[in-house]
């Protein structure tokens, strides 16, 4: 059993590393060099197979299925890395170009050297492109296409806009940008396996996460519940700035509030439990004392790890309504799941037993406060991304 959780911990552990290198990687040389040579790579998948194997070893070695909130846990990271591998190699992503007037049944996949085309089963045709400005400014406020759907049923209009997709046939088409001369450009996602898969992989996941805070002790659901209090006021304070600000038009989203209240959230509970952290080994010869502490930290430890695990895949959502693709590496989201892989790790005191001893565990808490700070600062000052605004 030992020999499992090693090779386990070492699997992790690399993971991270080499999640942190990619980050670099792609700053170094760019998005498209990343995704071929690092997260893309067939060595990659390999990684994230043998943590999948290793985990699903140590659930049978720990019979993890006579606990249904952790076998249930466990079944969703499973069941999301399986939706991942099945978008990557069924799942196809290209762009087309409308122009007013002009039918098309052709998209294309590929980058600016080699473009492939690939056939619709039904046509597209532009009526008309519109920006819309915020009212009295020419700021823009959206961008809409207005398009006509044809296939062997008849014609169909729809309006496709930021965060308004067109859905038809396992085909997903989202605005992403124009021309001066009037002509739409459309993200086109075809992925019939794989975001079922992950989907379901998420529902599970905060089902096993909701189930995990309530059977915590009583102190902990008290924390848990003056958390989520802070959670839902930060959430309509957001929504309300987001209603009355001149916000980018991807932004406008009822998702922007809840992903962003519920990472931030999460980071506040983690900056407490470095304090604590710190507070603790400032005496640390007194064994009462930092078990007391110990007992405060891990209080909300579980409801940091659940808030941060849901808050990643609200913008895993949200991407994918968005932009047709819930994730992309960017390097936002990969520093926001070594987070979470970093956080989750004392979450398993039973089986890597140092987490059990509370010096040990304040030190952990306050060197894996690092990794928020990179998430949330470093990112944006060194490593760029679509989340760098």
């Amino acid at each position: 059993m030992k020999e499992i959780r090693h090779i386990l911990s070492v699997l992790v552990i690399v993971m991270i590393a080499v999640l942190a290198a990619g980050t670099i990687v792609e700053r170094l040389h760019g998005t498209e060099f990343a995704l071929s040579h690092v997260y893309g790579s067939w060595w990659f998948v390999g990684l994230w197979a043998l943590i999948a194997v290793f985990m699903v070893w140590m659930a049978v070695k720990y019979h993890i299925w006579k606990h249904f909130v952790v076998c249930a846990l466990h079944l969703s990271i499973l069941l999301i890395l399986l939706g991942a591998l099945l978008t990557m190699l069924t799942g196809q992503q290209g762009r087309m170009m409308l122009k007013p007037g002009e039918t098309t049944h052709t998209f294309y996949i590929g980058n600016e050297v080699e473009n492939h085309p690939v056939e619709l089963p039904f046509t597209l045709t532009l009526d008309h492109f519109e920006v819309v400005n915020y009212p009295e400014t020419h700021k823009p406020m959206d961008f809409v296409s207005h398009i006509v759907i044809g296939d062997t049923s008849g014609d169909e209009e729809f309006t496709i806009s930021m965060n308004h997709i067109l859905r038809r046939q396992h085909y997903r088409f989202y605005q992403t940008d124009y021309d001066e001369a009037g002509n739409s450009i459309l993200s086109v996602s075809h992925d019939p396996w794989g975001i079922g898969v992950t989907y379901a992989g998420y529902v599970l996941l905060l089902v096993a996460l909701v189930m995990m805070l309530l059977k915590q002790p009583k102190t902990y659901k008290a924390v848990t519940i003056s958390w989520i209090v802070v959670l839902v006021v930060l959430a309509v304070l957001l929504h309300i700035r987001m209603l009355t600000h001149q916000l980018l038009p991807v932004l406008r989203s009822p998702f922007f509030s809840l992903h962003i209240s519920t990472i931030v959230t999460a980071y506040a509970l983690l900056l407490a439990i470095m304090i604590t952290g710190i507070i603790a080994l400032v005496k640390p010869k007194d064994k009462e004392r930092l078990e007391r502490l110990k007992t405060l930290s891990k209080s909300m430890l579980y409801p940091a790890v659940a808030l941060l695990a849901i808050g990643i895949f609200i913008g895993a959502v949200w991407a994918n309504v968005s932009w047709g693709n819930y994730w992309s590496w960017d390097p936002k989201e990969v520093w926001a799941l070594i987070t979470l892989l970093i956080y989750a790790a004392p979450l398993h005191e039973k089986i890597w037993k140092s987490f059990q001893k509370p010096v040990f565990f304040h030190i952990y808490g306050i060197l894996a406060f690092l990794s928020v700070l990179i998430t949330y600062f470093g990112v944006n000052l060194l490593l760029g991304g679509v989340h760098a605004y």
